[in-house]
């Protein structure tokens, strides 16, 4: 997959947000979406959540050792407590079967297994489809539209890195809330991915 952030979008952003022209500019803009299944990216975001890398991966490859190749099937062939075995929280064990549960067969997910199911599907409606699921937020259901479907419109406002990176990006006295971050960024309106990447970058870069 190409880059999202083509010259055209940045471009379009800049004119749309001249106070964050100069940010832009300096910043390293490059995303190139892993398009992963729903199943896939939930699963792997569930197991990362809360931990450091070095043991999230740790356990990711015991837990694809456990059920082989990752299916909600395979998944829900084992149980809790054989998942908790490689090192899973009881809570992460349990928030895996849900999301099988959900995109196994006769799962009120069935039909969106398929990343090409989700093409006709607003950012929002595919919010509110996953976070039904319980053990998946917005924030990771963001993350999978960001980073796995490339989309451009994912304001995540909430998230500590963008509020943070939206204080410096703004010269704000203090870090803003998650409603002040919806009103700053309504000028950002189609491009919400642009910013929030930018609000990123600008804390790498430090």
């Amino acid at each position: 997959m190409t880059n999202i952030f083509r010259k055209t979008i940045l471009d379009k952003f800049a004119k749309q947000v001249p106070e964050l022209e100069s940010s832009l500019r300096k910043a390293k803009m490059k995303l190139e979406p892993t398009l992963q299944p729903p199943f896939n990216m939930l699963m792997r975001s569930i197991l990362y959540q809360q931990l450091a890398y070095k043991a999230a991966k740790t356990i990711h490859d015991r837990f694809l050792a456990l059920v082989g190749k990752l299916t909600p099937t395979n998944v829900l062939s084992k149980t809790q407590e054989e998942l908790r075995s490689v090192g899973l929280s009881r809570q992460k064990a349990s928030y895996m079967h849900n999301v099988a549960e959900a995109f196994g067969k006769g799962g009120f997910l069935w039909k969106y297994r398929k990343i090409e199911s989700l093409s006709n599907l607003s950012t929002k409606e595919i919010i509110d489809l996953f976070i039904q699921i319980k053990g998946v937020g917005i924030w990771t259901v963001q993350m999978y539209l960001i980073f796995s479907l490339g989309r451009l419109d994912v304001l995540s406002s909430g998230d500590l890195g963008v509020r943070k990176g939206v204080m410096k990006l703004y010269g704000l006295d203090k870090m803003p809330t998650q409603k002040e971050v919806d009103a700053l960024a309504e000028p950002w309106h189609p491009l919400e991915t642009v910013g929030t990447f930018l609000a990123w970058r600008v804390l790498d870069e430090t």
